[in-house]
């Protein structure tokens, strides 16, 4: 059940936290097919190389879960024939992952917790509001309808992270990947933005910020294991499991979860 960057890395260079979910083997055994199933950060720096790269990958639709405000900050600029769709999870950014350093400040300056506090926040609203329902349960309709070989659902938020890797989680939860395989996907993204953060935190240090706002951009800036074990736990208890939450909240039915694993299964 290998999760090496390697073998989930593709080959962008003005991107961030472009992975393949393609490869993760399921409980049966079968393994997802790759040029299938894509997730990343935001596509508002991608190059025309770039673009043309990901045209050339199969990818064909682009489900954008950012808020308005972020789409209008910056906008996807989408690779040849593919179709995009609006689709956000929460009606502003509440990861803060897109907030500019001043916007956080205040909060951070008073409790060293907040950005880790905040993230457990967002995640709950992830799971239990609306806007986040009608998100995930959109999402589910496009993988569904991606019936044609080597054609790609490419999805998205602004780091890659956590509205994505929500996502991505209750996407391998359907096929039937591992709990521990989803929870090694999910914090991949501290590899892939490493050099990201780190740059980030060194630019935030030579201006002078405290050690408490330091904390706090770390924690919203990157994933914890935490992060996806309380969603899990939050789920758990208000739901009974991942798959009554499939069931129930995401609305897939049992033909539907046997359609996914027909479509993106080998």
């Amino acid at each position: 059940m290998e999760t090496n960057l390697s073998n989930k890395s593709i080959n962008i260079t003005s991107g961030r936290n472009f992975r393949e979910l393609g490869g993760y083997e399921t409980l049966s055994g079968k393994k997802i097919k790759f040029h299938k199933v894509l997730r990343s950060g935001h596509l508002a720096d991608l190059s025309e190389a770039d673009r043309h790269y990901l045209t050339n990958y199969g990818v064909r639709y682009d489900i954008d879960f950012r808020s308005k405000e972020e789409t209008k900050k910056q906008p996807d600029r989408i690779p040849e024939n593919v179709q995009y769709d609006f689709n956000p999870v929460f009606s502003d950014d509440l990861t803060n992952s897109s907030k500019s350093i001043d916007a956080l400040e205040t909060e951070a300056e008073k409790d060293p917790q907040f950005g880790f506090d905040h993230m457990l926040l967002a995640y709950e609203d992830m799971i239990h509001s609306a806007t986040a329902r009608h998100a995930y349960q959109n999402f589910f309709k496009f993988l569904l309808s991606n019936t044609q070989e080597n054609e790609s659902v490419l999805f998205h938020c602004t780091a890659g992270k956590d509205r994505t890797g929500f996502g991505a989680s209750l996407l391998l939860s359907s096929l039937g990947v591992p709990l521990e395989v989803i929870k090694r996907d999910y914090l991949l993204t501290n590899i892939t933005t490493k050099s990201f953060v780190e740059n980030l935190l060194i630019e935030e240090k030579r201006k002078g910020s405290s050690d408490n706002l330091l904390q706090s951009i770390k924690d919203i800036q990157t994933v914890h294991p935490e992060y996806l074990d309380h969603a899990i736990s939050v789920i758990n208890k208000d739901y009974g499991s991942i798959n009554e939450y499939l069931h129930n909240v995401i609305q897939l039915s049992n033909q539907d979860i046997i359609d996914l694993r027909n479509i993106y299964l080998e």
